[in-house]
């Protein structure tokens, strides 16, 4: 079995809502704006350290792509008004941010990288390491409407991973970071960074052996806690049987694309 930190993620969020997705192959007809956002600005990002790309550009041209896109847009929250703020956030990125990094190798920007557990088989693809502020870094780029805790930083299972997979592949590392790009009315970029131990790295290999038996014996029971309203979960229609809604909502797909197991 292959895991990744999105799997383990989307069964900790649910394990009915995993097997709708991993399984059966159900998802969303429509995409959320900010999940879109998120993924422009990485690529512009991801384009201006492998190949010296102006990540405006870059993100500007992924956006105008999205524009016919069936999207979700919200009360506060517009295409246009994304556009400016991706912009600018990247503007500032390169002006204030860019020299911190050095050492910047392309094959280490998402580069895949995977580990081995008791015969369980984990991918990775984190966003970029290299050397910042002169320390050996694990950099995850994010977007976001506010500012992150740092105590979530402290415990995120995602910075987790991502130090054991670079140990595991020979790769030394310092510490790991979010660097969050932060979509409010004046737009601005925050670091977090983080150091993991030899405890923590241990324990989460151990939750990866337990989903990865859960997974195994068929266990996906419904976590009623993480239903919400019709915004909390996406296949809530499918666990209230509402036909109507799930036509509406969600479509079948014969794969889901390695891509969209991103660690």
């Amino acid at each position: 079995m292959m895991l990744s930190h999105s799997k383990v993620n989307k069964y900790d969020f649910c394990p009915r809502a995993f097997r709708y997705y991993y399984i059966d192959k159900w998802t969303p007809k429509v995409k959320k704006p900010a999940l879109l956002f998120g993924d422009a600005v990485d690529q512009g990002i991801s384009a201006f350290f492998k190949a010296g790309e102006d990540p405006v550009m870059v993100f500007e041209r992924v956006w105008r792509e999205l524009q016919e896109s069936p999207v979700e847009w919200g009360k506060r929250t517009s295409w246009d008004g994304l556009l400016d703020t991706g912009k600018t956030l990247l503007e500032r990125f390169v002006a204030e941010e860019a020299l911190r990094f050095t050492e910047v190798m392309p094959d280490h920007v998402q580069q895949r990288l995977t580990a081995e557990v008791e015969g369980l088989s984990v991918v990775g693809y984190p966003d970029l390491y290299s050397r910042v502020d002169g320390l050996l870094t694990l950099v995850d780029f994010k977007t976001a409407q506010s500012s992150y805790d740092p105590d979530e930083v402290q415990l995120n299972e995602q910075l987790t991973a991502y130090w054991w997979l670079l140990l595991a592949n020979g790769l030394p590392v310092e510490r790991v970071a979010f660097c969050v790009l932060l979509k409010l009315k004046e737009p601005r970029i925050e670091w977090h960074f983080a150091i993991r131990t030899a405890e923590e790295i241990a324990e989460y290999q151990e939750k990866l052996r337990l989903v990865a038996a859960d997974i195994e014996r068929g266990r996906f029971p419904k976590k009623t806690s993480s239903c919400g309203q019709w915004g909390g979960c996406e296949y809530l229609p499918l666990c209230l049987g509402h036909e109507a809604r799930i036509r509406e909502t969600l479509t079948l797909k014969e794969e889901i694309p390695e891509d969209e197991l991103i660690v």
